[in-house]
């Protein structure tokens, strides 16, 4: 089962909507490329010709869904504004990237074949690539402006590129090394606790005990 912070997004309206939701889900049990439009169109009880008023081919579905996980991104990563007052806040940036990887497992999983056949798809990846490390980086330099955590400017560089290739590769990773077609919450949660280790070595004491009792949450 997912962890338990993980909350039911509230049912999609209009067919579009509805579309992009059932593909998502479709992608994530089965993988992407077992999934065509007609069994998108087949699970939500339409016709093929109504899937395709809306979307001309399932890669555009992808990059519908590719937005929703790059304003998701944005939403999730958005550094605190001045210095955060508790630790507490940010840890629940975990939980976010918790969740927003167990939503869009089917992405992170799939992205080394989904990044050549999707149209336009590798320039997103980069540019979100980028608008994510920017914003990993001014989290990481906040929890140094608020004495949490010692780190210098190269380390903190670091961290913000090591911490986004733990979130895309890491399920690709546990997909080859146990030669699963699916992605389990024991495989995203062993993502979160890599992820959280990236930084837990720069923290201060107190904050680390703090870090340390979130993550036993997720074995």
């Amino acid at each position: 089962m997912p962890h338990t912070l993980i909350q039911a997004s509230p049912p999609p309206t209009g067919t579009r909507a509805r579309i992009a939701a059932a593909a998502l889900e479709l992608f994530n049990v089965q993988g992407a490329h077992a999934v065509s439009t007609r069994h998108v169109a087949e699970s939500l009880g339409i016709s093929p010709g109504n899937l395709y008023y809306h979307f001309g081919n399932k890669e555009e579905i992808v990059s519908e869904l590719c937005a929703e996980i790059e304003a998701d991104l944005a939403r999730l990563l958005e550094p605190p504004a001045g210095r955060p007052a508790e630790f507490a806040q940010l840890l629940g940036y975990v939980d976010g990237v918790f969740a927003h990887l167990w939503r869009y497992r089917f992405f992170y999983r799939d992205l080394p074949t989904l990044l050549p056949s999707v149209p336009g798809l590798r320039e997103r990846y980069r540019a979100m690539a980028g608008r994510v490390g920017e914003s990993a980086r001014r989290i990481y330099a906040s929890m140094v402006e608020a004495d949490w955590m010692r780190a210098s400017d190269e380390e903190l560089d670091m961290l913000a590129t090591n911490g986004w290739l733990v979130l895309t590769q890491w399920l690709p990773h546990q997909q080859m090394r146990h030669a699963s077609p699916g992605i389990t919450a024991a495989d995203v949660n062993a993502g979160i606790r890599h992820f959280a280790a990236l930084s837990r070595a720069y923290l201060k004491p107190r904050p680390r005990a703090e870090l340390d009792a979130l993550l036993a949450r997720y074995r």
